[in-house]
């Protein structure tokens, strides 16, 4: 296979998994493409990203989690919050998977189970408690966590697994043999 040949086939691979970034971002942060479950929604975009870093190792992960995060912060209210925590996400999964993990379902479950609850309950902790806890006390922002931020932890890890068979598929289909 020439150079040219394989050159095609990674941007190949590389746009359609930015593709992936962008429907997901979409089903994300727009009301009534995603169903919310009473209200939880899943934040997709986080374990896309763990998946595509554990396929695209560290320097193309951690890209992948900026473009990710990118599109997040356009329609958040966050000063690229969401883009280092992507970037630094995909680039922890990458290079873990290129040193000491192995690619499979399992680890990326597990790594999904450490990053989704570190950016739910750190988002909940600085906009509830270190931010609004003046104004609405504790009580509120305890419900808050177990009504809304502990149930879309478990709603976002579920999807986890589809999205690894998603990413490998499309991975396994532009992979040269």
């Amino acid at each position: 296979m020439t150079i040219e040949t394989h050159r095609k086939i990674l941007i190949f691979r590389r746009v359609s998994l930015a593709l992936i970034l962008l429907l997901l971002s979409l089903l994300q942060n727009t009301d009534g493409y995603f169903p919310q479950i009473f209200g939880v929604r899943a934040l997709l975009l986080i374990p896309a990203v763990v998946c595509i870093a554990m396929f695209e190792r560290d320097l193309a992960g951690m890209l992948f989690g900026l473009f990710a995060g990118a599109m997040w912060d356009t329609s958040a209210s966050g000063a690229s919050f969401n883009a280092l925590f992507l970037l630094t996400v995909g680039f922890i999964c990458g290079t873990l998977i290129n040193t000491i993990m192995r690619n499979n379902i399992v680890t990326a479950t597990l790594l999904s189970a450490i990053f989704i609850p570190i950016y739910h309950v750190g988002y909940w902790f600085f906009h509830y408690i270190v931010g609004g806890l003046v104004f609405t006390g504790f009580d509120s922002a305890k419900f808050m966590f177990f009504r809304y931020y502990l149930p879309g932890i478990a709603y976002t890890l579920v999807f986890t697994p589809l999205m690894f068979i998603i990413v490998r598929s499309i991975v396994k289909y532009y992979t040269e043999d």
